[in-house]
């Protein structure tokens, strides 16, 4: 990348990729700018610009970036501005990793069970059930598609009752443990979530 700086004040006008500087003025990137040529400024090539950066706000003298003090309250608000966007993206990301593990199922014992809204209610309709329970074969959760089923009874009920409301205990505590990571993090948008979750199904392949 190019920036365009004045050769008085090595204040920076422009950045871009395709300026160019002639002693007619400055082209390149959609501008023109007759009154910047080769007698009043210079290009330079950057690796990348700095945080919050906005052209005639900042100057770079051998190679160091500073912000005009005049323009450093904007500049650090709209630092905070575009962190705090990207924190909330960050946030919607590890929420809906969260919500996507709550589905995934919960083991109990040897087997896993479903963890859908549907088949929580339908363990919920057998814990209330207690002693009543009837013993029927019961669909488990499997990765290989194929079926497999176990008796139901009042304690296996319970368990797995127990064993959801535990996972979502756990799920939750990552995904507030990942959030908390995330806003020490100085680069939001680029925050691994996929570590630090409870085991799932998908875990044991």
């Amino acid at each position: 990348m190019k920036i365009l700086k004045q050769l008085a004040n090595s204040v920076v006008i422009f950045a871009g990729d395709d300026l160019k500087l002639t002693e007619d003025g400055t082209t390149g990137n959609g501008w023109t700018a007759p009154m910047f040529t080769t007698a009043n400024a210079e290009l330079e090539d950057v690796d990348g610009l700095p945080p919050g950066y906005r052209g005639s706000r900042f100057t770079r003298i051998n190679g160091v970036w500073a912000v005009l003090p005049e323009h450093q309250a904007q500049i650090s608000a709209d630092i905070a501005a575009n962190l705090a966007v990207k924190q909330a993206a960050a946030w919607e990301r590890i929420k809906a990793e969260r919500d996507r593990r709550k589905v995934l199922g919960v083991k109990v014992g040897a087997h896993w069970f479903h963890s859908d809204a549907d088949s929580r209610i339908q363990q919920l309709g057998l814990v209330i059930m207690g002693a009543s329970v009837p013993a029927v074969q019961w669909k488990t959760l499997t990765l290989s598609g194929k079926p497999v089923f176990v008796t139901m009874t009042q304690a296996l009920a319970g368990g797995i009752f127990q064993g959801t409301a535990a996972a979502d205990a756990a799920i939750f505590a990552a995904a507030e443990a990942h959030r908390v990571a995330m806003k020490a993090s100085a680069t939001p948008e680029a925050y691994d979530i996929t570590s630090g979750w409870p085991a799932s199904i998908g875990d044991a392949k």
